[in-house]
């Protein structure tokens, strides 16, 4: 298989196992019902602020292995430096990374050299956080969608390669110097394909909007064959290409009409034109369904008759019975949606992905209790999706969000908040979604420079990250504060720890051991209880810091 290298690989291509775990420092949380408020909401969203590969690290102890749909949208590392979302690799702390983890070489780098340095940990990490059965959803332009294809082809796995999406916008760059580039890609991954389910299954794109249209169409007072007309229009856009047949309208919506006959077929039995009372043209082959049923769907208003008896009827089939289908690679989005209702809400941010993109990936993951990550926030179009399906489906779907810039409060965190509560005015009203999430900035590393517990961090925090590593599952502060952590799976897990002391598991120390468990899992700085009597009461000394387990 052909493998990408460049200049730093060999000083990245490890690097995501020496980032040091930070932890994650609460700054607030929020609901739609309360607002802000300083204790945590428990909800499970999250938006982080700070670098995405020391957050990434960050979210493993909770996450690794959890997260069922990622979905990000790196810098294209176009080489402009202009917009709000700086899309070059020249940003002051990528520059200031690549001077630490790759050294002298990071001076001559090219700018795709520093791209490659710049994505590779960090798609690492994110191939840990995937659940076995997850999927990954990257989007990428032309500067660098050959290198990220090898790229994660070696991270993720060749035979893991689901796709490459084209996505179409309907925004032409009239100022190009040969062609206007309308298309964008989007690689879809699996960390294991074998354990993604298949038959994927979405809503037709692009279907809501269509189907706004001709309703539009059917209030209003035009005829069959004016209506037909305006369809036929309005199909020859890029983004309805999938309803080009759908030509009709009725009451029930519109509709595209099929043969009501079949091949080999003996049924030949007349059908009556409801307004001329006579019977309709028939064809050499005869009728693909008997009498009885063919009554049954002219009483369910599911033929479609000519102006008379002269042409043949039809069956009716409607797009509200027909609204799904397996995921083209072929994508038609709007992309100043989005763009317009980012500026209508008084946000500055350039290029926002279209909110419609992120929901049908939603939709392939089809998951309604899913966490999706996405590492590269932005805007915050990935939470706005995730709160819109949750809301239209009932699900529980939960997000997290990493982004580095300083706008991860003012844009991003605020455009959430305005979603949950609802915006707009009088009859463009938009009613909220509901919903909570937290607000965090990365804080100190756990570890020092010696690989020694910092004492700077908070003991709670340490605490929390021992439970994580041990179970993988949430902490729960105990009123116990004798050093217990909990009890899971029969283990009862106790952390003898003081800052600026050493602490020894003796006899003591058992005297502090109040909850009973089958199993006992004691960390401490040393043990001097007898290795015959550990093994035979069931308990398993790990030396601090030496036996915490790094991710």
């Amino acid at each position: 298989m052909p493998t990408l290298n460049w200049i730093g690989k060999d000083k990245v291509i490890s690097h995501h196992q020496n980032v040091p775990y930070r932890v994650l420092e609460h700054k607030y949380g929020f609901t739609a019902k309360e607002g802000e408020q300083t204790e945590p909401t428990h909800s499970g969203n999250k938006i982080i602020h700070g670098d995405n590969l020391e957050a990434l690290k960050s979210l493993l102890p909770e996450y690794e292995g959890k997260i069922k749909c990622i979905y990000i949208d790196p810098p294209y590392n176009t080489g402009n430096e202009s917009w709000v979302y700086n899309d070059n690799v020249n940003h002051p702390k990528i520059k200031k990374w690549l001077g630490e983890v790759v050294g002298k070489d990071g001076e001559d780098l090219t700018r795709h050299d520093k791209w490659l340095c710049m994505m590779y940990p960090r798609l690492q990490l994110l191939h840990k956080l995937l659940a076995v059965d997850g999927v990954i959803f990257i989007s990428i332009d032309d500067n660098e969608q050959a290198n990220l294809k090898l790229l994660c082809d070696e991270i993720f796995g060749k035979n893991n390669f689901i796709a490459e999406s084209i996505v179409q916008s309907n925004s032409a760059k009239n100022n190009a110097k040969y062609i206007s580039v309308t298309h964008e890609y989007m690689f879809i991954y699996a960390k294991n394909i074998s354990q993604v389910k298949s038959n994927w299954n979405v809503k037709k794109s692009n279907v809501d909007e269509f189907v706004k249209r001709t309703n539009q169409l059917i209030k209003s007072s035009l005829t069959q064959d004016e209506i037909k007309k305006e369809l036929r229009q309005l199909t020859k856009y890029p983004r309805f290409f999938d309803f080009d047949h759908y030509l009709y309208v009725d009451k029930k919506g519109p509709f595209r009409a099929s043969d009501l006959t079949a091949p080999n077929s003996t049924k030949f039995f007349d059908i009556i034109h409801p307004d001329t009372k006579r019977p309709c043209k028939t064809g050499t082959r005869g009728w693909g369904r008997n009498e009885e049923q063919i009554l049954e769907l002219i009483k369910e208003d599911k033929i479609l008759f000519g102006k008379d008896e002269s042409v043949m009827p039809q069956l009716k089939n409607h797009l509200v019975d027909n609204i799904n289908q397996t995921p083209k690679s072929v994508l038609f989005f709007d992309t100043q949606t989005t763009t317009k209702w980012i500026k209508a809400n008084n946000f500055k941010f350039n290029f926002p992905k279209p909110i419609e993109l992120i929901e049908y990936v939603l939709e392939i993951d089809n998951n309604k209790d899913s966490i999706i990550l996405d590492s590269f926030a932005g805007s915050g179009t990935t939470a706005h999706a995730v709160l819109n399906l949750n809301k239209q489906d009932g699900g529980n779907r939960k997000f997290i969000l990493v982004e580095m810039e300083d706008y991860a409060n003012s844009v991003t965190s605020e455009r959430v908040k305005l979603v949950t509560k609802g915006y707009g005015k009088g009859n463009k009203r938009v009613e909220g979604t509901d919903g909570a999430f937290d607000f965090y900035e990365l804080g100190l590393p756990l570890f020092d420079e010696n690989h020694n517990l910092n004492e700077q961090v908070d003991i709670e925090k340490i605490r929390e990250y021992i439970w994580f590593s041990e179970t993988r599952t949430q902490f729960k502060e105990t009123k116990d504060k004798n050093y217990f952590l909990g009890k899971k799976d029969g283990s009862a897990y106790y952390f003898i720890y003081e800052k600026n002391n050493l602490t020894t598991l003796d006899f003591d120390a058992l005297e502090l051991v109040k909850t009973k468990g089958e199993q006992y899992v004691i960390y401490a700085d040393n043990c001097l209880l007898p290795k015959e009597f550990m093994a035979k009461n069931n308990i398993i000394f790990k030396k601090i810091p030496r036996d915490i387990t790094r991710f």
